[in-house]
């Protein structure tokens, strides 16, 4: 099945300074070739083997409670396809430095 990579974003190994589940900016899979059927999940980096590192893709949703889209994503996961504008990558565990997540589009 043909993939396109969609976005990349920078994760550190923990929840950021002040927060309770962040790993990470803001990133957006709002765009997406069509008839896209799912979104696979890369993990580059980390200071270990890339399946070691476990992560959740939570929507950035303002005056409210951030809802996780996806539990326990570890590279090579495909998932649902999400198209949201505001997601980020929270709560890491397995990572000993930050990491990069790739996101293609499986069409």
């Amino acid at each position: 099945m043909p993939q396109e990579l969609i976005t990349s974003i920078r994760s550190e190994k923990a929840p950021l300074s002040g927060q309770k589940h962040r790993s990470s900016g803001n990133f957006s899979t709002e765009v997406l070739p069509p008839g896209t059927k799912r979104l696979r999940w890369e993990v580059e980096g980390g200071g270990v083997d890339q399946y070691d590192i476990t992560f959740d893709v939570k929507r950035d949703v303002s005056a409210g409670t951030d809802p996780t889209e996806l539990d326990d994503v570890i590279s090579g996961n495909t998932s649902k396809v999400i198209s949201a504008r505001s997601l980020y990558i929270a709560n890491p565990s397995g990572a000993q430095a930050s990491f990069l997540v790739k996101v293609y589009a499986i069409y």
